[in-house]
C-alpha cells in the first residue's frame, strides 16, 4: 500500500536552518514527502517587516527564512506552511491566498485547500478572537501609510471570510491545518497528561475555552483523517469519532472530563515512529468523510521539546496531482468554488446569522462537479527564480485567474 511521509512542526518562530537539519536527517533514513509547518512562521525578509510582528523588540531577530527568501539555501523537502498569530504580516498580507514564500515553501494564505500527490489539505491561518470574527482587515496600502503597530495582534485573528469557504466543503479532506486548536478536540485526549505540563489550561479547559469553536464545528463538519495544530505549545494527541455520540460541544462535554481522562492513551515513542493510520470511511458516504479525525498538536522548535513527527497518508493515487509528470501541487476546484460564492455574496452573508446558513447546501447549488474539471486550469505553476520577491504580482495571477 502506498502512503505519503508527511513530517509534521509545530511553531516554527524563526528556526528553519534547525527543522530543516533534523528532517533532513530523517529524510536521509527514509525519505519524506512534505514537510507541513504549522505557524509563527516569522517570514521576515528585511527590517522593514519588523513593524508588523507582534514580537517584543528584545525578542526580534531576522532568523533564518532570509538566507531561504534570497536563495543562499534551500529547502531540502517540499514544505507548506499556514500563519500563526506572530508573523511578519506586511509579507503575508501580500498573499491572502497564498504563494510561494522561497523556493520549495508554499504559504496557504488566510485559509485554502490544496492537492499535493493524491492528499487533499485543507488550511487555516490564524487565532481565534470572536470581537474580530465578522470584521474585514486593514488594508495592506492603508496599514502601510499608518500604522502596522497599532493593528498587529487584530491582523492575526480569523475572519468570517477565511472559514466560510471551508464551511462550505462536501467532499473529503484528508488533513485540515489550523495554528491554534480546535476547542472540543481537547475532551478527547489524555486531559490529565496534558495539565501535567500545561496546569493553567485547567480553567479554560473547564470553561469549554481551550481554542478556536468554530473549527470545532469545522472539524465535526469536514471529518478529515487528521486534523493537525500548534500554537499552544505542548504536544497532545486525540481522537474524534463522528459516529459515535462523543462528537459533541465542548460544554457537552466538560461534565464528562475525568472519564474522558482515563478513556484515550495515544503516547508515541518518537520522532521517528510512524502514527497508525485508520483510513475508515462511512459506509453510507464512502467518498466523502472519514469516520474518524486523529488530531495531533507540536511544541515550538526548542530543545528537549516534541517539535517534529511524521505521519503516514494513502495518497489518491488516480487523482492527477499523483500521476502529473511535473509532481506540481494543484489548487481545489472545489474550495475555489466556495471562495467565489462568497466573493459574489459576501455584503448578503456577512449580515446573516452565521448559524442560519446553510453553508454546504449553498456550495452544493452552486457546483458542477469534478466531472466538468479541467485540472491543467488548477495546477499550481511551478516555481521559478525568485517568484517569490512578486508577492504581488502572484496575488494578481490567482485573482484574475479565479474571482474576476
Amino acid at each position: 500500500m502506498t502512503k505519503l511521509r508527511i513530517s509534521v512542526q509545530g511553531c516554527c518562530h524563526g528556526q528553519l536552518n534547525q527543522i530543516y537539519k533534523e528532517v533532513s536527517r530523517i529524510h536521509a533514513k527514509t525519505p519524506i514527502d512534505l514537510l507541513i509547518i504549522l505557524g509563527d512562521f516569522q517570514s521576515i525578509r528585511n527590517a522593514q517587516d519588523f513593524k508588523s510582528i507582534a514580537v517584543p523588540p528584545k525578542y526580534q531577530r531576522l532568523g533564518d527564512f532570509i538566507s531561504y527568501y534570497n536563495n543562499d539555501l534551500e529547502a531540502p523537502v517540499p514544505t507548506i506552511f499556514i500563519g500563526g498569530n506572530h508573523e511578519s504580516m506586511r509579507h503575508l498580507m501580500l498573499l491572502p491566498h497564498g504563494g510561494y514564500a522561497a523556493k520549495n515553501i508554499y504559504y496557504m494564505g488566510y485559509s485554502n485547500v490544496i492537492w499535493f500527490k493524491g492528499i487533499r489539505i485543507g488550511s487555516l491561518s490564524g487565532i481565534w478572537k470572536h470581537w474580530d470574527f465578522n470584521k474585514e482587515r486593514e488594508s495592506w496600502d492603508g496599514l502601510e501609510k499608518s500604522n502596522w503597530k497599532a493593528n498587529i495582534r487584530n491582523l492575526y485573528h480569523v475572519r468570517l471570510s477565511d472559514i466560510a469557504p471551508l464551511f462550505m466543503i462536501k467532499h473529503r479532506i484528508d488533513i485540515m491545518l489550523s495554528h491554534d486548536w480546535p476547542n472540543g478536540v481537547v475532551y478527547h485526549g489524555d486531559i490529565k497528561h496534558l495539565l501535567k505540563f500545561k496546569p493553567f489550561f485547567e480553567q479554560d479547559i473547564q470553561k469549554g475555552d481551550l481554542g478556536n469553536p468554530m473549527t470545532w464545528q469545522l472539524l465535526r463538519d469536514l471529518r478529515p483523517q487528521w486534523w493537525l495544530s500548534a500554537h499552544l505549545h505542548v504536544r497532545f494527541l486525540a481522537v474524534v469519532k463522528h459516529n459515535k455520540r462523543n462528537s459533541q460541544s465542548p460544554n457537552e462535554s466538560t461534565s464528562k472530563i475525568k472519564k474522558n481522562c482515563n478513556e484515550i492513551d495515544l503516547d508515541l515513542s518518537s520522532d521517528d515512529e510512524t502514527p497508525t493510520v485508520v483510513n475508515n470511511e462511512e459506509k453510507d458516504e464512502p467518498d466523502l468523510k472519514y469516520n474518524e479525525t486523529r488530531f495531533l498538536a507540536l511544541d515550538k522548535c526548542v530543545p528537549r521539546k516534541r517539535w517534529l513527527e511524521i505521519v503516514e497518508v494513502e495518497p489518491d493515487t488516480e487523482h492527477v496531482s499523483w500521476t502529473d509528470d511535473k509532481h506540481r501541487m494543484f489548487w481545489d476546484p472545489e474550495f475555489i468554488n466556495n471562495l467565489t460564492i462568497w466573493e459574489e455574496n459576501k455584503d448578503f452573508l456577512s449580515n446573516k446569522p452565521f448559524d442560519s446558513i446553510n453553508w454546504m447546501e449553498l456550495s452544493k447549488n452552486n457546483w458542477k462537479g469534478e466531472e466538468e474539471i479541467d485540472w491543467e486550469n488548477y495546477a499550481i505553476p511551478e516555481y521559478t527564480s525568485d517568484i517569490q520577491k512578486d508577492e504581488i504580482g502572484q496575488t494578481k495571477l490567482f485573482t484574475s485567474k479565479f474571482l474576476t
